[in-house]
């Protein structure tokens, strides 16, 4: 295990996580941007994280070392690793809120049984009912833990997305040489994973190709992990169309959504998807499935909303090329008026403040939360 590089100064609020130490994204975005919320509302906060295993025999050893922080609250990100085994070991001394992040979702927990089940009997489940209180980021993913039997209380607190500064050049995206001038573009961002939906919208997008090229549209695959061939049996150059450009972050990954024409993502299982937050601030019209839990979105007229199938998305892929230009702005515009609404990193500060004013005894409860269930 990587060291954990722990201050000497006690912290009041305490971020806990293991990061894959891969790539920016996922849970170690959401929660270094929630971290750095917070701190900008003067929330005393920190935030540690390995991207190492670190073994059972040292949970105690790091118990140790984050109590001597004094911290007043443990805010535990992710499942299965050692961050839930170690909050284990303080629930007794200082309320601990955990949130799963998506991973008790049917289809994840289904993912590795084999390995998920022994750790669930061990520790993992004792941990979560002993926990003071559950995040989840979607009323979807509360109902996923309710079915479980958990019967204490859930908060729900949504991911947000960082604001745009606009005046700041970005790079070209890397298919500026490709597509030609006035062509769209569709972009898909994410990890390449089953979980994400890459089989199907390729299946789909081979069943458009002579639309695709009447109406002037690509798809543009971005994302790291797992080659197309693993997931698929069509690779980029099967597809008319089509181009696989890896992993882009930062200002290239900015470059990304400022030139795209619209965003999707027919995930399988989520808790609440960033790229897709950060897409439609950037006004990018959406295609989502609804395990990307953001309902509103279809509500707002900002998404379509697709089943994760290969027949499903062609029907939603087809209406979305013949969207006319003016109803892919107003989706573009509903989208990113939502996300400046409910979906801002100062809106989620404010709501995570309210709810570790709560769990310390120093505020009401919040309307977010929903309370203990009766049996």
């Amino acid at each position: 295990m990587d060291s954990l590089h722990l201050p000497s100064e006690p912290v009041s609020i305490l971020h806990l996580s293991r990061t894959d130490g891969i790539a920016p994204g996922g849970v170690d975005s959401s929660v270094g941007q929630l971290v750095e919320a917070l701190q900008q509302r003067k929330v005393a906060a920190e935030w540690y994280s390995s991207c190492g295993q670190l073994p059972v025999l040292g949970d105690r050893r790091l118990a140790a070392q984050l109590r001597s922080l004094r911290p007043d609250l443990l805010h535990v990100h992710g499942l299965w690793q050692f961050p839930t085994r170690v909050a284990r070991l303080l629930e007794q001394e200082l309320p601990v809120l955990i949130a799963p992040h998506g991973m008790l979702d049917a289809w994840a927990l289904a993912r590795h049984r084999w390995k998920k089940s022994p750790v669930w009997h061990l520790w993992e489940q004792q941990t979560l009912e002993q926990a003071r209180c559950l995040h989840a980021l979607s009323h979807s993913e509360a109902r996923s833990i309710r079915a479980l039997g958990f019967r204490g209380p859930i908060a729900i607190l949504p991911n947000g997305t960082p604001s745009i500064d606009r005046s700041q050049p970005r790079p070209p995206p890397p298919w500026s040489e490709r597509v030609p001038v006035g062509e769209r573009v569709l972009l898909f961002l994410g990890r390449l994973h089953a979980k994400k939906g890459v089989a199907p919208l390729l299946e789909a997008w081979s069943r458009l190709g002579p639309e695709a090229r009447r109406k002037g549209w690509w798809l543009a695959v971005v994302g790291p992990e797992e080659p197309l061939h693993r997931l698929s049996r069509y690779g980029s150059a099967d597809l008319d169309r089509c181009l696989t450009l890896g992993a882009r972050f930062a200002a290239e990954k900015e470059g990304c959504l400022a030139a795209a024409s619209a965003f999707v993502l027919p995930s399988l299982s989520e808790g609440l998807q960033l790229a897709a937050l950060e897409a439609m601030s950037w006004q990018l019209p959406a295609l989502l499935s609804p395990a990307c839990n953001l309902t509103e979105a279809y509500a707002a007229g900002a998404a379509l909303k697709v089943e994760p199938t290969a027949d499903d998305l062609e029907r939603g892929l087809r209406e979305l090329l013949n969207l006319p230009d003016a109803e892919l702005a107003a989706m573009g515009a509903r989208g990113q008026a939502l996300v400046a609404a409910q979906f801002s990193w100062p809106r989620v500060a404010a709501m995570a403040a309210q709810l570790y004013g709560w769990l310390l005894g120093e505020a009401p409860c919040p309307g977010f939360v929903e309370r203990q269930v009766d049996p």
